[in-house]
């Protein structure tokens, strides 16, 4: 249970460091307000997300190489903020004067939120508030996170429940160096790293507060259509153990400090009041159910969902894992609003699949998989990876093989790995010397961060950019495709014209030619 307090007359202002315009709102941030309004505290959001850095959008650059559907901005109502991010959140700290400032990040957000912290530092000796990050960073890297003059306080796990009890402390003027999860620093200099509570039960969390943020942050593009879309959580963590995820670390984790299990699967009951608490108050046309792998419900549980969904039947998207779909659920979920499902592939080789990432399916069981998706009309989206630790060009063109076998797909990405805190695989990288053990890996990454004399970061860029191409075009059009690889005036020139033929082949409505 999260401890019941009165924060009456206490401030929390909440970072949230995006910097990518299509992405869907966080229920963490918005659930955090939940609990604090609950407990009358006065909570303000800063979101960065429509503010134009000095950076390449993620989004942005996933579209240029035709791994998704290109964004009409206009179409998603966009209106970028033409102020300073770093000048307009002074002005909100000014206003609003709050008692903690807090942001939770990723590797990719990290830097960031670290600029925004060193942004307000000047009024800390006027204003006492402290400051507290949170999120997957500071869970995996939370010496990393501690050592920066600008942080003050860090959670180590999840957050519910050290920031009620954080903020009742600070409101009632109490020592709170012993609040599980909490890392803090004394005056002497030292470090209080106090141990991890149990995860939260998250059928008991109240549903997430989604007013904190602009509404049009609601809208999103998806196979190029928009939607006002909401994110419900159903599950927490994953039970799979991928080497290039930060699961398989959580889960150990929380193993050994609580003895707990971090995975865990959100009451339906709870579920379908969140859902229908959060239709009435928004009307979204669309939902995206939050969870690693959403078909991971046995089917016991997807005729459970199915009876209550059926009377809403608005549509939905999920992810999924190929070993998860079977005819019998697609069958079922298609009836009461699935419209799309994410699915990761992520490579093409079934041996280092199994031996390297750990996910364990043959190519054959994947391309049965989604043709049950196929065969019922369902749209789908295929995810992958290259660039990975000891791939060589030859095993990341199994993955384009692979993707080119399975027919009916909408979108399939291409991620270049990135070997974050807490993975697996991050620590076999520094083990070889493909990356600095103290390498934060940034927002866009469009190169590879890891020196391998295996597969050159060139070339890793220059497939990631030619990956939609491979997999759309024909074979006897590579040897162009192998020239649009390469970031020269020639091949610059052959991938936006192979990219455009691409476009109107595949991405454009035959109306709109």
């Amino acid at each position: 249970m999260i401890k019941e307090a009165d924060l009456s007359n206490f401030k929390v202002l909440m970072l949230y460091p995006n910097q990518r315009t299509v992405s869907l709102v966080p229920p963490s941030l918005a659930l955090f307000s939940s609990l604090l309004k609950e407990r009358n505290a006065e909570v303000k959001l800063f979101d960065t997300t429509f503010y134009r850095m000095d950076c390449e959008d993620s989004d942005k650059a996933r579209e240029k190489n035709l791994t998704v559907h290109p964004v009409n901005e206009a179409s998603l109502v966009i209106e970028y903020h033409n102020g300073n991010v770093f000048e307009d959140l002074c002005k909100v700290v000014e206003d609003f004067r709050p008692n903690i400032i807090l942001a939770t990040a990723t590797d990719s957000t990290f830097p960031l939120a670290l600029d925004l912290f060193k942004a307000v530092q000047k009024y800390k000796s006027q204003y006492h508030f402290l400051t507290l990050l949170g999120g997957v960073f500071a869970t995996f890297a939370p010496e990393r996170s501690i050592s920066y003059p600008e942080i003050d306080i860090i959670c180590v796990g999840e957050g519910e429940g050290p920031l009620i009890d954080l903020c009742d402390r600070l409101c009632k003027g109490e020592s709170y160096d012993d609040i599980p999860n909490i890392w803090l620093k004394t005056k002497e200099g030292t470090i209080v790293k106090n141990k991890v509570r149990p995860p939260a039960d998250i059928s008991e969390l109240p549903s997430p507060d989604f007013s904190i943020f602009d509404e049009k942050r609601l809208y999103r593009m998806m196979g190029g259509k928009v939607y006002k879309m909401l994110p419900i959580e159903t599950h927490r963590g994953c039970p799979y153990m991928c080497t290039y995820c930060g699961s398989p670390t959580q889960n150990r984790f929380y193993l050994e400090q609580t003895s707990s299990k971090f995975y865990r699967e959100k009451s339906l009951r709870e579920v379908k009041e969140d859902l229908l608490f959060q239709i009435k108050k928004w009307k979204p046309t669309y939902i995206f159910f939050w969870a690693d792998t959403f078909l991971a419900y046995s089917e016991e549980k997807i005729d459970e969902f199915c009876e209550f969904y059926s009377k809403i039947k608005i549509p939905f998207y999920c992810q999924a894992r190929p070993e998860t779909i079977t005819e019998s659920k697609i069958i079922k979920l298609k009836a009461v609003g699935l419209d799309r499902v994410g699915v990761g592939i992520e490579h093409g080789n079934e041996q280092y699949r199994s031996t390297v990432l750990k996910r364990y399916y043959k190519n054959s069981q994947v391309i049965e998989c989604m043709e049950i998706v196929r065969k019922h009309g369902i749209s789908f989206s295929l995810n992958n990876i290259i660039g990975l630790p000891d791939e060589t060009p030859e095993l990341a063109m199994d993955t384009v093989e692979l993707n080119r076998s399975i027919k009916g797909f909408e979108d399939s990405s291409c991620s270049i790995f990135q070997p974050y805190y807490g993975t697996p695989l991050r620590a076999l990288c520094v083990e070889k010397g493909y990356i600095s053990p103290d390498l934060i890996c940034p927002h866009n990454a469009s190169d590879s961060l890891l020196n391998m004399p295996s597969f050159p970061k060139e070339r890793i860029s220059g497939l990631a950019r030619t990956f939609s191409l491979y997999i759309r075009l024909p074979k006897d059009r590579w040897d162009e495709i192998k020239v649009a690889e390469k970031f020269t005036e020639e091949g610059n020139a052959m991938f936006e014209k192979l990219s455009q033929e691409v476009i109107e082949k595949f991405f454009v409505p035959e109306s709109d030619l």
